[in-house]
């Protein structure tokens, strides 16, 4: 229900535009006071460090980070203590940075870069739980931006975007790349996200609750990167992916890259807002009824497991 309400004020300009104005007006001068102490990195930061080391990312969005101090639930995931206490091992117990890079909402720490209902929905959200959130997470650690992946979305600048795609298109340029996604995800089909990639492999999870077979979908990415010698993993399941780029970094590098193709289909196409894309599965709007790719010899071919 509170899906489907958060969808329709979006839809609805004017509506939303009240709420956005009303955040700034309630929010702003609340949010300068928080005592900003973590070290984020900016998302142009963000980028040059993912383009000159060749390190795993585990990302935390709003999502993840309510995880860490309430039972909160999000479209595609309901709450698991299993799946908290893990996140909780990944900020606790971090990875050596050379192996694996936490990543936060630079939003946490600065709203400049921020389109301005993102910021103003930030604004809100921090004011009522930043102390929560600050008390689980280092402030002498250094965090990436967890925005990495959704920027258009995000962030004023197109440039910002532009450069997102064009360094990420670099890192698995020639690769071997294994894509692990939601069923009906379909990342970089219909367009050239991953034109320059070696070769292209899949692995299908269910597109819900997916945690609930965390250790099936470990043990075939591990099968199928022993059988197959990929160059890199790419993860694409919510917070079940920063749980594997955490589990999974000694041994491969693993990218969680969730949004990552369906902001390129935002970017690509200039949309003004998120809309649905034929034949792509998103938790933040609903799938088109005409199913394109079910049947696409290309992308049936590159699926080489299943989880169901």
């Amino acid at each position: 229900m509170k899906r489907t309400l958060r969808k329709s004020i979006r839809n609805n300009s004017f509506l939303y535009g009240i709420i956005c104005l009303y955040r700034y007006a309630r929010y702003r001068r609340q949010y300068d006071r928080l005592d900003k102490d973590l070290n984020i990195l900016d998302i142009r930061q963000t980028l040059d460090y993912l383009a000159t080391h060749e390190v795993s990312l585990a990302r935390f969005g709003d999502s993840e980070l309510r995880m860490l101090f309430k039972k909160y639930s999000i479209g595609f995931q309901e709450y698991d203590p299993r799946l908290a206490t893990r996140l909780h091992e990944i900020v606790d117990s971090p990875r050596n940075s050379e192996v694996l890079m936490v990543a936060l909402p630079h939003h946490l720490v600065g709203t400049e870069d921020a389109k301005f209902d993102i910021k103003t929905a930030w604004w809100s959200m921090l004011t009522h739980n930043y102390s929560s959130i600050r008390q689980n997470l280092n402030p002498n650690l250094t965090y990436l931006d967890a925005e990495v992946s959704r920027t258009y979305s995000e962030y004023r600048d197109s440039a910002i975007t532009a450069k997102a795609y064009a360094v990420f298109k670099k890192i698995w340029q020639n690769k071997k790349v294994l894509i692990v996604e939601g069923d009906e995800t379909r990342m970089g089909m219909g367009n050239d996200l991953f034109a320059g990639a070696a070769d292209l492999k899949r692995i299908l999870v269910p597109r819900e609750n997916a945690f609930e077979r965390y250790e099936q979908i470990k043990q075939l990415i591990e099968e199928k990167d022993a059988e197959y010698d990929f160059d890199l993993v790419i993860a694409a399941i919510g917070p079940t992916a920063t749980v594997l780029a955490y589990d999974l970094s000694l041994q491969t590098r693993i990218l969680d890259l969730g949004h990552l193709d369906i902001q390129y289909e935002y970017y690509r196409h200039h949309s003004k807002r998120m809309t649905q894309v034929k034949g792509k599965y998103t938790n933040e709007v609903n799938m088109t009824d005409d199913d394109i790719y079910k049947n696409d010899d290309e992308y049936l071919s590159q699926i080489i497991g299943r989880v169901e």
